[in-house]
Order: C-alpha cells, then structure tokens, then sequence
C-alpha cells in the first residue's frame, strides 16, 4: 500500500526507527494515558491502601489500552480525519496504516497480558468482568457496533475513559465501602462532568461528521437551541457534589470544585461560538486541557490522600509533558489561548 511505504523525512521508503516513534506517539495521543492511569491508580489508593507495584506498572498497562484506543479510532476515522483533522491524518500516513493496525493489535494483546498478570495477582470476577469492559468498549466504540455513530450509545461511551479505570482499579482491591464512598460518587460526578462536555467535540468536528452522516443528540439540543439542557448537563456534575457532600458520601474537600462550575459555562459557551477552523481547535484544546485538570482534582478532592495528590501530581506533570512534546497539535498555545478569550466576548 503506498500509504505504509511514505517517505519520511529522514529518507528510505518509510520512515527510520526514531521517526515512527515520533509519528507513533503523535499520531496516537498518548497524553491521554493521564487520563486512564490517573483514575486507575487513584481508584487503587481510595482506600488507603498501597500497591506501588501497581501504581508503577500501571502506567505502561494503560499506555497500551491508549494507544490501542485511538489506534483503532484512527484507522476507523480515516475518511473523517481528512477533514476534521488532516494534521494528524498525515502523520498516520507517513507512518502507514498497514503498520498502524500492526501497533493496534500489539497494544491490544500488551493491555490483555497486563490485565491477565493483575488478574493472577489479585483474582477477582469483578476485575475481571471490568478489563473484558475495558477492552469491549474502547474497540467497540470504533469498530464492530461502532458505538460512536449513535446518538445515546456515543455520550455513554464517551464517559468510559474517566470512569472504568477508577472502578478498575478499585477492583483490585473490591472493597465495598470504598466503593460506596468515594469511588461510585466521584464516578458519577465524572460521568456528568463528561456528558457537559461531550458536545464539544462534536461541534469541532462537524464537517467530517456530516460527511459520515453522523450527528449527535448534543449537537441536536444544540441545532433545536436547546441552550437551557446544554448549560443543565454542565451544572449536573456540581449538584451533584454538593448531594454527595451533604450526605457525606464525599468528603468536604470535593466542594473545592464548586468554583469550576464557572470555567465549564465558559468553555461550553467558547465551543459553541466556534465557527472558523482555526477557532473550533483553540475550543476543542482548551475542553481536553480544562477536562484532564478537572479529573485530576477531582479524584484528589474526594480521596483526600498523600498518595491519592502525588499520583495526581505526577499525571499532571506527565500531561504538561506529553501535550507539549507528544502530542500532534503541540498542546494549548498562546495563540489558541487569544482566540478563546475573543469567542467569549464576542457577540454571539
């Protein structure tokens, strides 16, 4: 395939040894391994316990799911990604789709003799049943049911990277109370927080989309200007805080995140007024970064722990790092930065 033979910039027929890892890392986003492995571990901690050898190997289990994940979703989304994202789209094609289905069957076979290692070491249906989910939705969400091209099914999907490694981790150990608190409240606050912003995505990548036919229930409220469900799905995860709080299945220190209750009105309202390219990146870049420091407070606002706030602490760091150095688009930019500050007093 002539797509699997580019020719890179450092010469031959592909690209050199360093220069595919280069258009491997980019290309798959592996800064989202922050999310994942920040929820594992802190779901692995919430109890007070410690599993260093976990929280440790963790991180290349959960770089595996990630590159696994958006492997697929790259090859799923190739026609899309033309449109929605043509940066990335060439750096998968000078890195070969023949090779990136090779990398996606290779992190998936990594994630499952990880799973089965932590499987032997802590035996449990639970765990069990919870890396089968793992797997099964993040494969299915491109390939196979496709769950992303339906309406209802996609939100539900879209939930699953804040939200299956905190369970998944907390099934390492099972613990029921901990599992009642904090782990189920601060899932579902995360689940609730994602669903407010899933729509972001959605608007900043419409043209792609359209051209598949797809169209989710988020951008429908919002094409029906639906503005009061929209701005209700933002605030659902606060409210929900505050219920967990008073009957004490969170702990004081998650109303930390009340405040932020404001950035997420600003970022939904900044996404929505995106028209041009330019604009709809600086919105979708600032929803991720907004997004992972969300998740990352959270888990160490409802588990108030030294080990809980260090994980955190070192995802944060690895995120800085990895959208910065990493990642395709470089990370958020001073530039993106002015043009989000302009969606937001410009008139709509």
């Amino acid at each position: 395939m002539a797509a699997s033979t580019t020719v890179g910039p450092y010469g031959g027929g592909r690209a050199g040894i360093a220069r595919s890892v280069v258009l491997l890392v980019r290309s798959c986003s592996v800064r989202f391994t922050a999310y994942y492995w920040v929820g594992f571990t802190a779901g692995l901690l919430a109890g007070g316990g410690s599993a260093l050898p976990w929280v440790l190997l963790g991180a290349p289990m959960w770089l595996a799911l990630c590159v696994g994940t958006e492997s697929v979703n790259r090859i799923a989304d190739r026609e899309a990604d033309v449109v929605n994202q043509p940066e990335r789209t060439r750096l998968c094609e000078e890195f070969g789709w023949a090779r990136l289905t090779g990398v996606a069957i290779g992190s998936w076979t990594c994630f499952a003799l990880f799973g089965a290692a932590l499987l032997w070491t802590s035996p449990s249906v639970v765990l069990a049943v919870l890396l089968v989910a793992d797997m099964a939705i993040a494969i299915g969400y491109s390939v196979g049911p496709a769950l992303k091209r339906h309406r209802v099914l996609s939100l539900a999907t879209l939930i699953t990277p804040v939200v299956m490694p905190v369970l998944t981790g907390w099934a390492v150990e099972g613990d029921t109370g901990v599992l009642l608190s904090p782990v189920l409240p601060v899932a579902a606050v995360l689940a609730a927080f994602t669903l407010g912003l899933s729509g972001i995505k959605d608007i900043t990548d419409v043209e792609g989309d359209r051209a598949l036919g797809y169209s989710s229930l988020w951008m429908l409220l919002a094409r029906l200007r639906r503005g009061a469900a929209v701005y209700l799905l933002t605030a659902a995860p606060h409210l929900l805080v505050v219920v967990f709080v008073l009957t004490g299945a969170l702990p004081p220190t998650a109303l930390a995140l009340l405040p932020l209750a404001v950035v997420s009105v600003l970022v939904v309202k900044a996404a929505a007024r995106a028209r041009v390219p330019a604009d709809r990146a600086a919105a979708r870049e600032v929803m991720h970064q907004f997004t992972f420091y969300f998740l990352a407070f959270a888990l160490a606002a409802a588990a108030p722990r030294p080990a809980v706030a260090a994980v955190a602490a070192a995802a944060v760091a690895y995120w800085l790092v990895a959208s910065r150095f990493l990642h395709w688009s470089g990370g958020l930019k001073k530039d993106q930065l002015v043009r989000w500050r302009h969606l937001l007093t410009a008139t709509s």
